[in-house]
């Protein structure tokens, strides 16, 4: 048994091969290779940043990543959030989860916000007991043209996490329709998703 008086929480730094790699693991164990190929194509081209909970190796990590909006709007989306099976139930997520959004909060995000699958309760509860509120997604994409999906990059969830710190989410989904925000959007998406999805599938086809 872990005791949380042990455990380190750490941000790293995805130049070093090795940090990588220990994410990489992570992720594929716990949520296969597919989505490892996402979140690790977030973490090598900098834009998402990364938490490591640490005993004698790490425990669990988080990704995630901001976006600056137009008027002088800042978004935190939580991408990424696993912890290895056999410490699951112990807190390491809640301190995974409660770290990145510091750190978001911290260099100014004024709204903080995830996705997940309505089916996966365990998450679920865990962003719940931290205070984020659920939004359907469907209810969102209907008058912003799947804006919102593109910015998390969440085609396989149906559920927004969203905890409110100095904006409200209607405040934030507002901003969409600003071309600016709009520009920015479809480029992030064009580099957190659509290229590392275009990747698989070329190799896929190649397989």
């Amino acid at each position: 048994m872990v005791s949380k008086s042990s455990l380190l929480v750490v941000e790293v730094d995805s130049s070093e091969p090795s940090v990588a790699s220990s994410i990489a693991e992570l992720i594929e164990e716990g949520m296969g290779s597919w989505q490892t190929h996402y979140a690790m194509a977030c973490f090598k081209q900098g834009y998402c940043r990364g938490l490591v909970v640490l005993s004698d190796a790490p425990l669990g990590a988080s990704l995630f990543y901001s976006l600056s909006l137009e008027p002088r709007y800042k978004m935190g989306v939580i991408y990424y959030v696993v912890v290895k099976r056999e410490h699951r139930g112990r807190g390491i997520g809640l301190i995974l989860v409660s770290s990145a959004e510091h750190v978001l909060e911290a260099e100014g995000s004024d709204i903080v916000v995830a996705t997940t699958r309505a089916d996966n309760y365990r998450s679920r509860r865990l962003f719940s007991s931290l205070g984020y509120e659920e939004v359907p997604l469907h209810s969102i994409e209907e008058n912003y043209g799947g804006l919102f999906t593109k910015l998390t990059c969440s085609y396989e969830d149906d559920v927004a996490l969203v905890k409110s710190i100095r904006i409200s989410f209607a405040k934030l989904i507002e901003a969409f329709s600003y071309r600016h925000n709009k520009d920015r959007i479809e480029r992030l998406w064009y580099s957190l998703c659509y290229r590392p999805w275009r990747e698989l599938r070329s190799r896929k086809n190649r397989a």
